[in-house]
């Protein structure tokens, strides 16, 4: 097995490994002082089976080659569909390409990639400051024929940052369980205010409060009706938070994804203790046919247009009730 070279980048207060072979993905976010990453490791951890993994389907392929930690999904997101008699894979294809590093510096890095199934090209600069992480992103159409893609970001949390002490803050006022797969907590298609939701045996559950890995679940829903593009985890016995803010025109929704130990066959065996808030164009997350299907658009971009976004990550410390993240990566605490 041939080992995936780590690009690391860092600042006086985090450190970043990015992984330009594989999806140019963000694999870790350690805090410096505390020792402590933020992001979720799956429990095969990083491997290289090839640009496109093994397994029989795309989702096979996609979860295979899937390290943990933070991706970016394009031009799909979810199941698997055929758009333009072409076939997009689970989860897009950007995740599982080798991107070009072209420029590497102490705390920056710029990486591009051209996509295979539609003519788009992204370009990321990665650079940290401080305890700011910022994320630039572009996607541009090298064609003059009109696209319409899925753009999703795929930051997940794990241990031994996360745990029963976790509190969950967000910008938005709505939340929509999945009409397919919701989990084992809320019924299908289920509409609430965020964050106490109903059950579907008629409990009462507060999402704010993140469960400890002894309390199995598995949740899919999304994050609507945002008045501003952020969440916050926050950590109280370790007072150390991770925060995000993106901007809403390109990313209206966020995916809430946990698996608890809770799904007892493939992938996760009741091994995965993890929790995602996904900064994303489109719901819901099966595929981009389905979307479309239910109503749900995506980015469009018209021949040679380029759409760029920023986004911030800090890691915070306090224990504090998190109230909003400005630009700059300052939190706001109530």
């Amino acid at each position: 097995m041939v080992p995936i070279e780590q690009l690391i980048l860092t600042s006086e207060d985090l450190e970043v490994a990015l992984l330009p072979a594989k999806g140019a993905d963000l694999y870790r976010l350690i805090d410096r002082s505390s020792g402590t990453d933020v992001l979720f490791k799956s429990p095969w951890g990083l491997r290289s089976p090839g640009p496109w993994g093994g397994g029989a389907s795309s989702m096979e392929r996609w979860v295979h080659a899937y390290p943990g930690g933070w991706q970016v999904l394009v031009p799909n997101g979810g199941e698997e569909c055929v758009i333009d008699g072409v076939t997009w894979s689970y989860h897009g294809e950007a995740a599982l390409l080798p991107w070009q590093v072209v420029e590497a510096g102490p705390a920056r890095a710029v990486l591009e990639l051209d996509l295979l199934s539609v003519p788009l090209r992204l370009r990321r600069a990665v650079a940290l400051e401080g305890r700011v992480l910022r994320l630039e992103e572009s996607l541009s159409n090298e064609s003059d024929v009109e696209l319409e893609v899925m753009w999703s970001h795929h930051p997940a949390f794990g241990a031994p940052f996360l745990e029963a002490d976790c509190v969950l803050a967000a910008g938005c006022r709505k939340v929509l369980a999945d009409d397919r797969a919701p989990g084992t907590l809320l019924a299908p298609a289920s509409e609430h205010d965020w964050p106490v939701v109903t059950t579907r045996d008629g409990g009462r559950l507060d999402l704010s409060r993140l469960p400890g890995p002894d309390e199995p679940r598995a949740v899919l829903a999304y994050l609507a009706d945002f008045a501003e593009g952020w969440f916050a985890i926050t950590n109280q016995r370790q007072q150390l938070g991770v925060a995000l803010r993106w901007p809403l025109e390109t990313f209206p929704h966020a995916w809430l994804w946990q698996e608890v130990r809770s799904g007892a066959s493939w992938p996760w065996y009741r091994r995965a203790y993890v929790v995602a808030v996904e900064p994303a164009s489109t719901i819901p997350a099966q595929g981009f046919a389905v979307a479309r299907s239910k109503g749900g658009g995506g980015v469009r971009l018209a021949g040679g247009e380029s759409r760029r976004v920023e986004i911030e990550a800090v890691l915070f410390t306090g224990d504090g009730a998190v109230s909003g993240v400005d630009a700059g990566g300052v939190v706001r605490f109530a």
